[in-house]
């Protein structure tokens, strides 16, 4: 067994994983979520923002003094959709790994969704046909597979934070603006998945922190518990009530939910839709959502030597 640290430079949030990891297990020691939206006017600039690029430095600062505490074997930096899209990304990201003398690694889509399957399908029944798909702040990532392979991976620069900065505004979203919005989503997903791609599904998982919130929302958290979360079935019909109820609410409205990510209020209206449209365009009438995400799989990986 070895003790692994990963973080995930996100396009909405920074996160950290600490586990000890072999073959058969990953057993949590900590766990962290920070929003530091890395991914700030990328999709208009190509260009990492100066706030963004210092939130995720104070961050990853942090982090690092709880890594120094459980010396683990070693630490690893994955970078995702904004990295990827922005002119100055690997710069970044380097820049801030040999600081430390983290490894690092920035995925393609394929990666990601690769590693956001292993980890939330691990230690599952392995027989069924299953799709996972993860939304992210720049991308979402989509994978259908059956035990341990693989039949179909996709990754698409359609993501919560890139949605919001393109149509939706910081009030309660309009009729057009949500129209405008689930068209250009439709659009996206008829571009990138062939019917014959998601045929005969299952079972569905969702990951990552617009799903996890929503789960949150659905079970009436008023302080978040990840094991309520995690395994909890949301089915397509709550999540357009939900949805209906967070786009007609102003953003600030929305930041007094108990279980709201400071930093995910204005986002969480678009990862919503996506989710919603996802789910209408697959034919999935519930998934189940899974704290186990993109980190358990890094941490699988990078014990394997597979990244």
């Amino acid at each position: 067994m070895k003790r692994i640290a990963v973080i995930d430079t996100g396009t909405n949030s920074t996160r950290l994983l600490i586990a000890d990891v072999d073959q058969r297990s990953v057993e949590e020691l900590d766990r962290r979520t920070t929003i530091t939206r890395l991914g700030e006017g990328v999709d208009r600039t190509a260009r990492l923002n100066r706030g963004a690029k210092e939130r995720v430095r104070a961050c990853i600062s942090f982090y690092a003094s709880i890594i120094a505490e459980y010396e683990p074997f070693t630490t690893f930096i994955l970078a995702t959709s904004s990295i990827r899209d922005a002119e100055d990304g690997a710069e970044f990201i380097a820049e801030i790994a040999n600081l430390y003398s983290y490894e690092y690694r920035i995925l393609s889509g394929d990666e990601e969704a690769r590693l956001s399957f292993s980890g939330a399908t691990f230690n599952t029944a392995q027989e069924q046909r299953t799709l996972l798909f993860d939304v992210g702040g720049g991308s979402t990532e989509i994978v259908v597979g059956e035990g341990l392979d693989i039949a179909f991976v996709c990754s698409m620069r359609l993501g919560c934070v890139r949605l919001k900065e393109r149509f939706l505004g910081s009030g309660p979203a309009s009729v057009d603006e949500i129209r405008i919005a689930g068209d250009y989503i439709d659009g996206i997903l008829a571009d990138a998945l062939d019917p014959a791609h998601i045929s005969g599904i299952d079972r569905g998982f969702g990951v990552a922190g617009t799903v996890t919130a929503l789960a949150a929302i659905d079970l009436g958290l008023k302080i978040y518990d990840r094991d309520l979360v995690h395994g909890h079935e949301m089915t397509a019909g709550k999540i357009e009530e939900i949805f209906t109820r967070l786009a007609a609410l102003p953003v600030e409205t929305r930041r007094q939910i108990p279980t709201m990510e400071r930093g995910r209020a204005d986002v969480i209206v678009a990862g919503a839709l996506i989710i919603l449209r996802l789910l209408h365009y697959t034919g999935l009438q519930s998934f189940l959502v899974s704290e186990r995400d993109i980190l358990d799989g890094a941490a699988l990986a990078v014990f394997e030597g597979k990244i």
